[in-house]
């Protein structure tokens, strides 16, 4: 780890914070001790360890060293401002321009407010005075990377793509050179950029904003461009028919896609590398009244795969999932409607047994994680491979584990249930309602139910709802219908809950990521029982709640309770049952 050397302006303030009698001289050194472990400022540290308070802090900065502080949760930041300074510099120097001062200076927010050598090249940059805000506390970086990731952005050379190395098999994949493409916001320049630019930029930007999926929807005389982020769709740019047009043409291309098929439905994928970083896109377009839509779903690999500690399982949820992936045989089923993050649970739960389990083999459609310790194999029509002739391949090769990408038809669904009986421990995702119609829905699939009986030990159902900005959060009375809600699904007052009111961290939307919610039904004994006579799937699931089973909407209620997300977000995502 690189040390952080400390810095005067650091020092001139520990120095006025010792002569003021606010600290001693062991709790400054404990401080910059803490400061050169963690690698960050020593007045985050005296104000995170509680040595300092941060009203006194302030006090001192801004009163006896006359340095303006900047509050940037609340602060609004001036698009003319960040023009005038690159992205490259403000990244390498952690400033944000925020904008002008009456006089035309330019206030910029820092951490180290008397660098006179960034101040003089910013100087020498914009042409105007510079005046620094110190920014205490977190979120600069993040700040930094919000608003360059909505920043006017300069077009690209023509050349700047070129053919690069495959991502993975049977993907084409296309280097963007670093720097080539712009790192702002979707305006009026995409329009007047070629067909190639304005893909890699709608793409980077994509990528940036942590958007699941692009859809590019025509219109009579227009485009639309748009992010999916946080499950919303958001509206980014609208762009000419005719680049839209050239766009869907450039991404077939892309995608090894039909070029000249505009009515077909089609899909393809195909990869690109920013730098060092690789991201695969999976395509899928339709002709409609006014052309071609185009919807493409982002796969950015450089996240990680999540731990089953991080996907959002509550502790009782994840204690009985974890007992459930312990046994040795068995089917074990994971529920949602699209897009609910199905696969991120598995390949979380699959984590887990890659150590002791012996050989782990999936079938897929796509493959959309490779990792070491798995044997994969992807779905492959032309070539024969569909579920299950994958199933009954993976069959004669030993697998202590079998993960299926999803059960869709009734062979998939009876090959699954005959693996279960045959000693393996079986995990696959399933479209249905909540845990107790996962097994309705294999009983409808034609799995007769003494099969299903024997052959299921588990289900789970999950939700992702987003979750309440730390930065802007603040506390309120719920709504009548929601205060309703909540009184009835917890049988207690509703209180005061936390809401966002929307900043510059969450682009004013009040959120900031998402979080799973989730229901785990463990077959009991009973449960079988019921199974196996053919009952119904509310018949299943008031056996389960009267075994403990915590349902989805008690589970999202749980978490606004906790101020992760809202009763308001879990009224509008988690499904009601009677």
């Amino acid at each position: 780890m690189v040390t952080r050397p400390a810095t005067s302006f650091e020092d001139r303030v520990g120095r006025v914070l010792m002569e003021g009698g606010f600290v001693n001289a062991q709790q400054l050194e404990k401080a910059r001790e803490l400061s050169r472990q963690k690698n960050t400022g020593l007045l985050d540290v005296l104000i995170s360890e509680g040595i300092v308070a941060r009203e006194t802090l302030v006090t001192v900065l801004s009163f006896q060293l006359r340095i303006p502080i900047v509050d940037l949760r609340h602060t609004e930041v001036d698009p003319d401002a960040v023009k005038l300074v690159s992205e490259d510099f403000a990244r390498r120097n952690n400033v944000l321009p925020l904008g002008f001062d009456r006089d035309g200076s330019l206030r910029i927010a820092t951490r180290m407010p008397n660098d006179f050598q960034i101040s003089a090249e910013l100087g020498s940059m914009t042409g105007r005075q510079v005046k620094f805000s110190l920014a205490l506390g977190e979120g600069l970086e993040a700040l930094i990377n919000r608003t360059y990731a909505s920043a006017p952005v300069q077009p690209r050379a023509p050349e700047a793509a070129g053919a690069g190395p495959a991502a993975r098999p049977g993907v084409p994949a296309v280097r963007v050179e670093p720097g080539a493409v712009g790192a702002g916001l979707l305006g009026a320049d995409v329009s007047q950029l070629p067909a190639v630019q304005a893909v890699e930029m709608i793409t980077l930007q994509g990528v940036k904003r942590k958007a699941s999926d692009i859809h590019m929807v025509p219109m009579p005389d227009s485009s639309r461009v748009l992010f999916r982020v946080d499950g919303i769709l958001q509206e980014a740019v609208t762009v000419p028919l005719t680049l839209h047009e050239s766009m869907v043409s450039r991404i077939k291309v892309l995608a090894q896609m039909d070029i000249a098929e505009r009515r077909r439905p089609q899909d393809g994928s195909f990869s690109l590398e920013f730098g060092e970083k690789k991201v695969d896109f999976r395509v899928a377009a339709i002709g409609t009244t006014w052309g071609e839509m185009m919807v493409i779903r982002i796969l950015d690999r450089s996240g990680g795969l999540l731990r089953l500690e991080d996907v959002g399982l509550h502790s009782s949820a994840l204690a009985i999932w974890r007992q459930l992936l312990a046994l040795p045989y068995g089917m074990v089923m994971v529920s949602g409607p699209t897009g609910a993050g199905k696969t991120t649970t598995l390949y979380a739960s699959v984590l887990e047994l890659i150590r002791d389990r012996g050989n782990i083999m999936t079938v897929e459609d796509p493959i959309e994680y490779r990792m070491e310790g798995l044997n994969q194999i992807e779905v492959n029509r032309l070539a024969g491979i569909d579920f299950p002739a994958g199933l009954r391949s993976i069959m004669r090769l030993d697998p202590d584990v079998i993960l299926i990408g999803e059960i869709r038809d009734t062979e998939t669904a009876k090959t699954a249930v005959n693996a279960a009986l045959t000693g393996h421990l079986v995990l696959a995702s399933i479209h249905s309602n909540d845990s107790s119609s996962t097994i309705s829905r294999m009983l409808d699939l034609g799995v007769e139910p003494y099969l299903a009986a024997t052959a299921v030990v588990g289900a789970l159902a999950q939700r992702l709802i987003r979750r309440v900005c730390q930065h802007c959060r603040v506390q309120k009375e719920l709504s009548a219908t929601e205060a309703m809600a909540y009184e009835q699904e917890m049988q207690e007052p509703a209180g005061q809950f936390w809401i966002g009111q929307g900043c510059n961290f969450c682009g004013g939307k009040g959120y900031s990521g998402r979080t799973g919610v989730f229901e785990v039904l463990s077959v009991s004994e009973e449960v079988r029982r019921l199974i196996g006579a053919g009952a119904s799937g509310p018949d299943i699931r008031r056996q389960a709640l009267q075994e403990g089973m915590v349902p989805l909407r008690r589970a999202g209620m749980l978490l606004a309770k906790e101020g992760v997300t809202s009763v308001s977000e879990v009224l509008k995502n988690v499904f009601f049952l009677e």
